[in-house]
């Protein structure tokens, strides 16, 4: 038997710590047991009772940012992988369609065009399958990425986060030597942050509100030349414009803010989520060549990428975890992540159970 986090249902708060027999695996699976898992904010916003996750499946043990040790392989072909430390990359691609044949599986619609760009049903592990809070968990052999050793398992944990600020900021051309500015100093943001500051980066600016004083200061100790509360803040003498802005805060306001503050072929890439609408000078975006971009999740590729970022120390990542919480005070772990935690929380497992 194994204990696990269980979100019930939709309703707010509503859980379970739920003891669970092993599962026989089938032969493209292996058992992982579990060591520190990252809570995200679509975790909190399941936990929370918030809505928009209308389509995810309950009961559900949540956590989709996971590190744990290989223990079991279903088939002779993964032997390989026993007792190796990995991660789980949480989607389940149909693999056929254009996006995926081109390696953008974050996009993949399994060949059905949709009007309305709903949440994609290749996201799989802590939404529609069971997530990695929990002592053990099955995952499918091609989810698996093994990493380096010198990665701390905290850093591991919130790996697939980091991926999802760099699958964003990789849509800006060298962005190691570009003027940059994120909006949102949450846990994307400040991997943005932490990724360009790794890359050389001298030239990076991060906006918050006066909410996020401890999460400025943050990345202030990360290398970020200046932590702003109000863009009015970059028009000083001299200031000739940003090559860049990385919107992670998902304010529908932000676009239309940052835009006068954008050179001509200047970049907005959005990465928060609203539903919101929001409006730009139609004038403005053609004759200045600015682009609007999206991005969204991960793909596997980026996914590798990261992980050989994280096994260099010259990216702050470690300083993006705030706290470790033992499983037995998972509930401890969310409410704190809920009260603004200054980065972010990530859930020990200790040592979980074995077979």
């Amino acid at each position: 038997m194994y204990k696990a986090f269980v979100k019930k249902s939709a309703a707010k708060r509503d859980f379970q710590i739920e003891e669970r027999a092993f599962e026989r695996l089938l032969p493209d699976q292996v058992r992982l047991r579990v060591k520190a898992v990252g809570i995200c904010g679509s975790d909190l916003h399941m936990y929370d009772g918030h809505s928009g996750y209308d389509w995810v499946t309950y009961p559900l043990v949540l956590g989709h940012e996971v590190v744990g040790v290989v223990e079991e392989v279903g088939s002779e072909q993964s032997k390989s992988l026993l007792q190796k430390t990995v991660v789980i990359n949480p989607y389940k691609p149909c693999g056929a369609c254009e996006f995926c044949l081109a390696g953008n599986e974050n996009r993949c619609d399994a060949s059905q065009f949709q009007f309305n760009k709903t949440p994609i049903e290749s996201l799989r592990y802590g939404f529609r399958e069971a997530g990695g809070l929990a002592e053990s968990m099955i995952v499918d052999v091609q989810n698996v990425i093994p990493i380096d050793p010198v990665i701390e398992d905290g850093v591991a944990a919130i790996s697939e986060a980091l991926t999802v600020s760099y699958t964003a900021i990789k849509k800006v051309g060298n962005y190691g030597a570009k003027r940059l500015l994120i909006v949102g100093p949450g846990p994307i943001g400040l991997g943005v942050a932490a990724i360009a500051i790794g890359a050389g980066n001298k030239d990076v600016t991060i906006l918050g509100t006066e909410a996020d004083q401890e999460r400025l200061a943050l990345a202030e100790r990360m290398g970020v030349r200046q932590a702003i509360t109000s863009i009015e803040e970059l028009a000083v003498e001299g200031f000739d414009g940003l090559d860049a802005v990385i919107d992670c805060s998902g304010y529908h306001a932000v676009p239309a803010q940052v835009l006068p503050y954008l050179k001509r072929g200047g970049q907005l890439v959005l990465v928060g989520i609203s539903a919101n609408e929001f409006s730009v000078p139609m004038d403005q975006i053609v004759r200045g060549e600015i682009q609007i971009q999206g991005s969204y999740g991960i793909t596997n590729d980026n996914y590798c990428e990261l992980l050989k970022l994280a096994a260099d120390k010259n990216y702050p990542f470690s300083k993006i975890v705030h706290e470790t919480v033992p499983f037995e005070q998972v509930e401890k772990g969310f409410e704190k992540a809920l009260n603004r935690s200054p980065g972010k929380v990530v859930i020990q497992m200790g040592e979980g159970k074995s077979l």
